[in-house]
């Protein structure tokens, strides 16, 4: 994918803090990109993330702004829509993450590009309403995107427990 001008003003974090060791906040609107080494984070660099044009189509599909063709089911990956511009591929030996809201339908999307040979599995905390939770995650395949949607407002997502695993197609795509 592209870096954009918000690269220059990025913040940068080592593995060193015990912060970033614990996992990484993501407030709406933010992206961090990830090197991931030995199932250990490496770096973090944390800013500012604008929608692109497919990531808004994407929500207003998920959204039930605009319908999808195939139905969209939890840990299945999404339908072919020739409406939705061409997804983004990510770059190769980085993860990016990006929480984004759906203003349409007041929701919640987080894209997430997995830029490595093997699968990324996460763990994931959710903000809304002041109270904080776990939420179900699913695996995110090599060299893919993975989607999560919420249908209401997150203030924040803590985005912590990053794993590259060995993954096949016959696998599937787990969510936990």
């Amino acid at each position: 994918m592209r870096r954009s001008a918000w690269a220059l003003a990025a913040v940068s974090v080592s593995i060193a803090s015990p912060a970033m060791a614990q996992g990484v906040t993501l407030a709406r609107g933010e992206e961090v990109v990830l090197e991931i080494s030995d199932d250990d984070l490496a770096d973090a660099a944390l800013g500012p993330a604008s929608a692109t044009p497919f990531e808004v189509a994407l929500g207003r599909q998920v959204g039930g702004v605009k319908l999808p063709e195939a139905p969209v089911t939890q840990g299945q990956p999404m339908p072919h829509n020739s409406a939705l511009p061409a997804a983004p591929v990510p770059v190769a030996g980085q993860a990016r993450f990006r929480f984004l809201p759906v203003p349409e339908t007041g929701g919640s999307l987080l894209i997430i590009h997995n830029g490595y040979a093997k699968a990324l599995s996460y763990q994931a905390r959710i903000t809304s309403k002041g109270k904080a939770q776990p939420t179900d995650v699913c695996l995110v395949v090599p060299g893919k995107l993975g989607v999560e949607y919420w249908p209401y407002a997150i203030s924040a997502i803590e985005v912590s427990a990053f794993k590259l695993v060995d993954w096949k197609a016959e696998d599937g795509v787990p969510c936990k």
